[in-house]
């Protein structure tokens, strides 16, 4: 009788584990988003560096932070203008956090940085899944998810194509 105890709560814990819904400090994602929109349209945010893994590279396990830098295949940066600074504000404030229901395989990294180089943020995203679920990453080290509607929204700056995958770059 007590090894069927044992058993009980060993099988609950395993369906908790496996089954729970990942950790996202709604209240810090949300400040952050508040921090970079105010630091965006103050002109802080001078650069953003993108790093790109491709969506082919097929990854025994999903790509987390620690490992991004030895997978990344492609980088970009874009010297912000406040045209493009004005932009990624209002991106922004269309992002909503929420908690997520499984561990994000990383596709882009954002890095936001000053004048000087150092960085204020680090964004990363997931790829975009078919089955509409939007897309999930980490927001300074927060992993969070994000509605679709809102990374797919293009902004209004001319200079900014929309890839494959609904993420708007600079041509």
């Amino acid at each position: 009788m007590r090894s069927g105890s044992v058993i009980s709560v060993l099988a609950l814990a395993l369906v908790l584990v496996s089954g729970g819904v990942m950790a996202c400090d709604v209240a810090a994602a949300n400040a952050a988003l508040i921090a970079i929109q105010r630091q965006l349209t103050g002109g802080e945010v001078k650069r953003i560096e993108l790093l790109k893994i491709s969506d082919r590279l097929l990854a025994s396990i999903p790509i987390s932070p620690e490992h991004f830098a030895s997978y990344s295949s492609e980088r970009a940066a874009l010297d912000l203008s406040p045209q493009d600074a004005a932009d990624l504000a209002a991106t922004v404030t269309r992002l909503s956090p929420a908690p997520v229901a499984y561990e994000p395989d990383l596709r882009w990294q954002f890095l936001l940085r000053d004048g000087a180089g150092n960085t204020l943020h680090t964004i990363f995203f997931s790829k975009r899944y078919l089955q509409g679920r939007g897309r999930s990453g980490y927001l300074d080290g927060n992993i969070c998810g994000f509605s679709s509607a809102a990374l797919g929204a293009p902004p209004s700056s001319n200079g900014l194509r929309n890839d494959c995958n609904g993420v708007w770059v600079r041509n």
